[in-house]
């Protein structure tokens, strides 16, 4: 494992704050606001709107945020109900960002500049001020807040039958975590009783949205959309410094996401329609290409050789009248087969061209979509703050009241080409950011390991890991137990067994019988073995899994 920076990782909880400021200060990001953004903010706060009588009032209706615990920036509120005529009734609540933050302003100037919020373990750097993104925009529990929301009727197998968009005045009962819906939805009958959300007025919208939640999900394997295995690494920071573990997305996750998805494909469909009478309207919309043949072509052949590895068979082999999709859920999940099924989705993602934005609308391939645009994130995306204003604009409505300076303003059609360029270029920044703080809470693990090693404390750890893929002189692992991947060199391989090592597609082969064969989809142990100073780099090794110390 590459560590270009050389430097040791420290240990505590001070030294790794001082790291994430020194990432984020290396890509320019600042997590404070410019004066004049400020006192826009808190003309804002002076002056919320909350008295608009445009407003349906719908402060009684029980929704709920439904967010990680430590989120503090709640852009999304739903309240799911059954309708008379069979079916469901989706009301899903988005910030209200765009009448607080118009083209013109300092807010948005300075937003357009940032592009999105940007996410570390340690904190957040806003794109709206905190006075807006964690105050007054935020859909907190128990206060009156504005909302643009998604009024959805479905039929009883989640096919859409009428969308309609309209801004309300909501009060969220609730800000509501992800483990506890799944507490809620998992739990029996003796445990409801006690539940805290048993006799809530959106205890039925819970229900409902596991309920819808799961047809969502159906409806997508129905159009072949690939169920990847996903999980999410989880970097903590305690009094001992930097700790990095796999975190596991509960099903309550999965509905929530699927809720968000189907806003933001209706929302796309209906700028669609609008914009074939209104030349003015200046959409924006996610596309996302599919696959190019030729890495089809090669993908086809590499599973149909995987299926020829031993222990494997045909039912591994990628059929040309099988779809994806059909192809992954067909294969064995257990724990046997488990590394392999992680390996093939993982050579199925990176035969995948990325997502960007677009002024034209385009299919998205990863979900299936005919189209697909961003309203779910408006305050912590400035995409959603743009494509807001120009579905309420294109709806003869008037995004916002407050004055602007002119002498910012540019005219749609720029300020749209302004806006995609930020918003694929911050999408890009926070990968990097992403993956330095990773970087960093890996190479504190790593180094961890051979200190305990040096004086004596512990053997060094073997973690269990999969083989994910082949490169050149790499080998590609991905390590569940802290939420890693990790690449191991050939050479150091081949200096651990004393044998060379010939690298394919699908294994890395000696030359010596003495030698272990690894292969695509191992399951393997993986340990810290030295840091290369000169190659500024750490050492890795591999076992076997019945290799013992």
């Amino acid at each position: 494992m590459d560590n270009p920076n050389n430097k040791s990782a420290p240990q505590s909880r001070q030294s790794a704050e001082q790291a994430i400021q020194d990432i984020l200060a290396q890509f320019k990001i600042q997590t404070n606001h410019p004066e004049p953004c400020l006192l826009e903010a808190e003309q804002r706060v002076s002056n919320p709107g909350l008295d608009d009588p445009a407003l349906q009032q719908w402060q009684t209706l029980p929704f709920v945020t439904i967010d990680n615990p430590d989120s503090t920036d709640l852009d999304q509120a739903l309240l799911i109900e059954t309708h008379e005529n069979g079916g469901y009734r989706v009301r899903y609540a988005l910030a209200d960002a765009a009448y607080y933050v118009p083209p013109g302003s300092e807010l948005f100037r300075e937003a357009l500049r940032r592009g999105v919020t940007y996410y570390t373990p340690l904190l957040a750097a806003p794109m709206l001020p905190d006075s807006l993104s964690s105050g007054l925009i935020s859909l907190n529990p128990g206060v009156d807040r504005r909302a643009l929301v998604f009024d959805m009727l479905l039929k009883e197998d989640g096919f859409v039958l009428n969308t309609s968009v309209t801004r309300a005045l909501i009060r969220s009962q609730g800000k509501l975590s992800y483990a506890a819906v799944q507490n809620f939805l998992d739990a029996d009958n003796s445990e409801l009783s006690k539940h805290e959300y048993q006799d809530t007025a959106f205890a039925p919208s819970l229900r409902l949205l596991q309920e819808l939640g799961e047809i969502l999900i159906q409806r997508a394997r129905d159009r072949d959309v690939i169920p990847f295995n996903r999980s999410e690494a989880q970097i903590l920071i305690t009094d001992e410094g930097i700790t990095l573990s796999q975190r596991k997305r509960v099903r309550t996750e999965k509905y929530n996401e699927q809720i968000s998805l189907l806003c933001n494909m209706q929302g796309a469909e209906m700028l669609m329609g609008l914009s074939q009478d209104n030349e003015e309207l200046q959409a924006i919309f996610r596309a996302h290409d599919a696959p190019l043949s030729g890495r089809l072509s090669a993908l086809r052949q590499l599973l149909a050789d995987f299926s020829e590895s031993p222990g494997l068979g045909e039912q591994w082999r990628w059929n040309k009248d099988q779809s994806l999709a059909d192809y992954v859920t067909s294969l064995p999940d257990t724990a046997q087969t488990r590394g392999k099924l992680l390996a093939v989705e993982r050579q199925i993602l990176v035969s995948n061209q990325a997502s960007e934005y677009r002024s034209e609308p385009g299919r998205h391939h990863a979900l299936a979509a005919t189209s697909y645009a961003r309203f779910s994130s408006p305050m912590r995306e400035i995409v959603g703050i743009f494509t807001h204003k120009e579905l309420l604009e294109a709806m003869g409505v008037s995004p916002s009241p407050y004055a602007v300076n002119t002498a910012n303003f540019e005219n749609d059609n720029a300020l749209r080409e302004a806006v995609i360029e930020i918003a694929n270029q911050s999408r890009q920044t926070q990968k990097q950011i992403n993956k330095a703080v990773e970087f960093y809470a890996l190479q504190s693990v790593l180094e961890t390991d051979l200190h305990a090693y040096a004086n004596a404390k512990q053997p060094k750890p073997k973690r269990r890991a999969i083989v994910m893929g082949f490169k050149r002189d790499r080998i590609y692992l991905s390590c569940s137990e802290i939420a890693a991947d990790l690449k191991v060199r050939k050479s150091d391989i081949e200096s651990q067994y004393q044998t060379t090592y010939q690298l394919s597609e699908l294994a890395a082969e000696p030359t010596s019988d003495n030698a272990p064969v690894w292969r695509l989809g191992d399951d393997v142990l993986v340990s810290t073995q030295d840091f290369d100073k000169s190659a500024k780099r750490f050492v890795l090794n591999l076992h076997q899994l019945d290799e013992v110390d």
